[in-house]
């Protein structure tokens, strides 16, 4: 654990967590992430920190919002109340993010809000730059990675730490601009402000000079929640960037922004002759996990004798479409409003004190997953489970979130996916199940679709409709396909159900010499329908017949009994009451005992 403001920061503290309640198994997440770092149980598709690269991936395909980015606007809302001096390390892409915004006026929201001052990460991505050119120079032919985006660290030191040694020992440029700045200014704290989700596992490093990392839609939320509004700043001349303005480090959040930096320096970053070799090492940019994952498998076909710089950045299109930013523009645009808006760096005392800062990074902190292995018998063993035990079975159709049936196989085996989750296989259960309760039923059943077609009916279906559709069912079981309204002379019950969704219960209904009961009731509404049907010549519904409507009649004469007994009841108290009340009235006096045991009870 690493401690800042004063707090104890828990490893467990992850970036992106689940809201279990809000999960609708759709297994969407686990299609989308590069290293399936979630594991499903209970109905729950949650994230496996030892997987994880934290590229935000699952959050921003969730169609519940059931993947939540862990927010870290109240910690900071807290330490301004509490009057903490905090600067704010501003991401570059910072420029296609408030491109609408003039940056006076960002920087004065930022200090209305509480904060100290606003400086740009990018005077951390100008140092970082300088020292990878000078690591690179010194290293032999190879090839080697940028340490700047933590959602690739990751992948490299978790997936293929074979290659642990090739990611330059440098910060990354929050990081080393962090230092710089709490050198320059040592009572304040550094709040970064970007649109990167991975960044906030860099709070976890073991040397970190990080106190708060805030996304940029945390951002836009602590301002909300302050009342701060673009609209009504008024900015001043002291509304500007501290200690100093950066300027070609602005390139780093679009692809090659890096390399541009290393290449040329301080000068002018819209030079189109832009070289892509420096001092004999070949430079290059992917973006894309999947694409910087296609990368790191081809290593081996680089040539031995030569040597290579690639910038990898996890987010396709650079940081600029990183997963906490506004994305109403393409990464083209986006593009062009960084490049447009970088100018040079502000030269000054202070500005050559950056680049004494010591930056070297160490990773090991970040420890490599060891993945199993699987033998094809493992994998065969674990599809049984599902029912595929030959390979027509094996559909690779997806449906479970996995690329393939081995994948999902080897994900059942490290016990982060379930049985439920093949969907061929549920759907076999389902049929399944539905078989064996349409065969035990005594009566007939049929399902139909929207276009009258049967879907499924039980051979007892078939036996109460006679011998002709016996025969039908022989040949077909199950008699799908099948339309009623050629076969059924009732079939206007399950039109008429399929319009309305309103029920038929118990019909009967004469067919020639047969005479059925027929309910009818809606499955899906307007789409699927459900009859069930007896023969009513059949000893066993006529016996049920008779049963039935027996007591029916029974019921029915007890109740009019009843009410019959309740009316001459209530008749009977009402005419003693009356007789009773003519006796007393005509009591007098002198004929009080002759007449006082004369009464009416007619309960008697």
């Amino acid at each position: 654990m690493s401690k800042r403001s004063g707090e104890v920061v828990m490893k467990n503290n992850f970036p992106v967590y689940t809201e279990t309640n809000n999960c609708q198994d759709c297994y969407k997440c686990i299609k989308v992430c590069p290293v399936k770092a979630i594991k499903f149980e209970d109905y729950s598709a949650s994230i496996v920190a030892d997987r994880c690269i934290w590229c935000g991936a699952c959050v921003e395909i969730c169609p519940a919002d059931a993947k939540k980015v862990r927010n870290d606007a109240d910690s900071v809302l807290k330490a301004l109340k509490n009057k903490e001096n905090i600067i704010v390390s501003l991401a570059p892409s910072y420029l296609s993010e408030f491109a609408d915004t003039d940056k006076s006026v960002l920087i004065a929201a930022f200090k209305d809000a509480g904060f100290y001052g606003v400086s740009e990460t990018a005077l951390g991505a100008e140092l970082v730059a300088r020292r990878a050119k000078q690591w690179l120079d010194k290293q032999p032919c190879g090839v080697y990675f940028s340490s700047c985006c933590p959602t690739t660290v990751q992948l490299i030191r978790k997936y293929y730490p074979q290659y642990s040694d090739s990611i330059s020992p440098i910060s990354s440029p929050v990081e080393a601009h962090a230092k710089f700045l709490k050198q320059i200014y040592p009572d304040c704290k550094v709040a970064f402000a970007g649109p990167c989700i991975a960044k906030k596992t860099e709070l976890d490093l073991k040397e970190n000079y990080l106190d708060y990392v805030l996304t940029f839609r945390e951002v836009k939320e602590l301002f909300e929640a302050v009342g701060v509004d673009f609209e009504f700043q008024k900015p001043t001349d002291q509304d500007r960037f501290i200690p100093m303005k950066a300027g070609m480090g602005n390139l780093y959040p679009t692809d090659g922004g890096m390399l541009q930096c290393m290449i040329n320096g301080q000068q002018d970053s819209k030079k189109e002759d832009l070289s892509l070799n420096c001092n004999g090492a070949s430079l290059l940019t992917v973006s894309g996990v999947e694409n910087v994952r296609a990368v790191l498998e081809d290593v081996p076909q680089f040539d031995k004798d030569k040597k290579y710089f690639v910038e990898i950045l996890g987010c396709q299109g650079g940081c600029v479409m990183g997963p906490q930013a506004v994305k109403y523009t393409s990464a083209l645009v986006k593009r062009i409003q960084v490049a447009d808006n970088v100018t040079e760096s502000e030269q000054n005392d202070l500005y050559k004190t950056l680049f004494s800062v010591d930056i070297t990074a160490d990773f090991s902190d970040i420890g490599s997953f060891d993945r199993k292995t699987y033998t094809q018998k493992d994998i065969v063993q674990a599809l049984k489970r599902v029912n595929k035990v030959s390979d027509d079975d094996y559909l690779n159709c997806g449906g479970c979130g996995y690329d393939n049936c081995k994948s999902f196989a080897c994900a059942l085996l490290d016990g982060l996916a379930e049985n439920d989750m093949c969907v061929s296989y549920m759907r076999r259960v389902a049929r399944d199940k539905t078989n064996i309760l349409l065969k035990k039923m005594p009566q007939g059943v049929v399902i139909v679709d929207e276009n009258l077609k049967i879907i499924q009916a039980n051979e007892k279906f078939a036996l109460t409709l006679g011998s002709e559709m016996q025969e039908l069912y022989n040949l077909r079981p199950g008699l799908a396909g099948l339309d009623i309204t050629k076969e059924l002379s009732f079939h206007k019950y399950f039109s008429r159900v399929l319009n309305t969704c309103a029920d038929i219960s118990e019909q009967d209904i004469r067919d020639g010499e047969n005479y059925y009961r027929l309910s009818v009731f809606s499955v899906q509404d307007h789409q699927q329908v459900c009859g069930i049907i007896e023969n009513m010549h059949a000893p066993e519904v006529r016996k049920d017949i008779v049963l039935t409507r027996t007591q029916d009649v029974i019921k029915q004469n007890m109740k009019v009994v009843q009410q019959i007994a309740f009316l001459l009841g209530e008749n009977a108290s009402y005419t003693e009451s009356m007789l009773n009340s003519i006796v007393e009235s005509h009591q007098g006096k002198d004929g009080e005992e002759e007449n006082k045991n004369i009464t009416f009870d007619l309960n008697v």
